[in-house]
């Protein structure tokens, strides 16, 4: 363990000091509903700064391909509008696909946009002369306010050292420009900002399984092509479904007691449940759409090994991820299994042990 420069003495009598490790920084993790999107990156960012960036996004396209490979499942529910980069459809991308990025500059962007249409109305008004149209323009306003007042400028929202354009820092939105506003925050926030990052990502994943044979897929459709099936929507284990869908081997058969405790068991989990065991024996908390029928290799149940003096119930059972391999000591009752899975899955489905 590191230990700090400095120990730190108990008291001022000669006693032996006490040496204090560091405290890890706190694990954050992101939770969108909307799903994952690159941050915007500015013009002006440190050469460091995006070199770091895009070597990670060249790592997570490398990732993201070997999965689709090796048919493994992410956790990692990204954004329709990330798929569409994937799919080199990034130029389709506009104002209303921003909803699943940043939802909250959308909104006041579909807002300002009702005043922008106001605008162009009174433009291609015939009815009006000159000075008429640019007095009714000037009277235009969000929620009372006029546009001059609201305080914006070319600057990205939410991210103070992204301009939108040269000296966009100090060039106030108005009624007048307030059209181009709209198109450079939707602009910078989908496509000038990420740029560098996709392109690091293609590269990556490119160097592993080619994109282009990607582009059979809608880009909804890619979410099951990388995450599985959508746990957002519950359902219950069957046990005639698990008896169809698993294999028996070494010692075990559809017929054996141990199984048939397991798949009881199973179908009696709840989300979180199905969620956890699911990372425990396949490594991935989702299935692939088409459920456990759709598991490559299938499911496999074994019965674990153990010398003929040694209790089933004082061993817990262990996996072997990579074919989705689950060895099973033969417990004496149902209840037994259950917490023997549950402790497992719970304390295990992150460790790498020899069994």
């Amino acid at each position: 363990m590191p230990l700090l420069d400095n120990p730190i003495a108990v008291n001022t009598i000669s006693t032996p000091t006490i040496q204090v490790s560091p405290t890890p920084p706190p694990v954050t993790y992101v939770n969108t509903s909307h799903g994952l999107f690159p941050l915007p990156l500015g013009k002006s960012s440190k050469l460091p700064h995006v070199s770091k960036v895009k070597s990670k996004f060249k790592f997570l396209g490398k990732f993201m391909a070997k999965a689709v490979m090796d048919s493994r499942m992410l956790d990692l529910p990204f954004s329709i509008p990330f798929y569409r980069w994937i799919l080199n459809e990034e130029h389709s991308i506009g104002l209303a696909d921003l909803s699943r990025v940043a939802p909250e500059v959308q909104q006041t962007l579909v807002r300002l946009q009702d005043v922008v249409h106001q605008r162009e109305m009174i433009l291609a008004d015939t009815s009006l002369d000159a000075m008429e149209k640019t007095e009714k323009i000037e009277t235009l306003d969000l929620d009372g306010c006029p546009i001059a007042d609201l305080g914006l400028d070319f600057v990205l929202p939410g991210h103070a050292n992204i301009e939108l354009c040269r000296g966009g820092r100090d060039t106030p939105v108005t009624v007048h420009n307030l059209h181009q506003y709209i198109s450079l925050v939707t602009y910078w926030f989908l496509v000038e900002g990420v740029q560098k990052q996709f392109e690091a990502l293609k590269e990556g994943f490119d160097s592993v399984f080619p994109t282009h044979r990607l582009r059979m897929f809608y880009p909804e459709e890619l979410e099951n092509v990388f995450c599985g099936s959508n746990n957002a929507t519950y359902q219950k284990w069957d046990v005639k479904m698990l008896q169809e869908s698993c294999r028996t081997d070494h010692g075990f058969n559809q017929e054996s007691q141990a199984i048939q405790f397991l798949y009881e068991i199973l179908s009696t989990y709840t989300s979180d449940e199905q969620r956890a065991f699911l990372q425990f024996v396949t490594g991935s908390p989702r299935l692939p759409t088409g459920g456990f029928k759709a598991l490559t290799p299938p499911l496999t149940i074994v019965r674990k090994t153990l010398d003929g003096n040694q209790n089933p119930n004082d061993y817990l059972p262990s996996v072997m991820t990579c074919v989705n391999y689950l060895k099973l000591p033969d417990y004496s009752s149902r209840e037994v299994m259950r917490q023997k899975l549950k402790v497992a899955a719970n304390e295990g489905s992150m460790s790498f042990h020899l069994s």
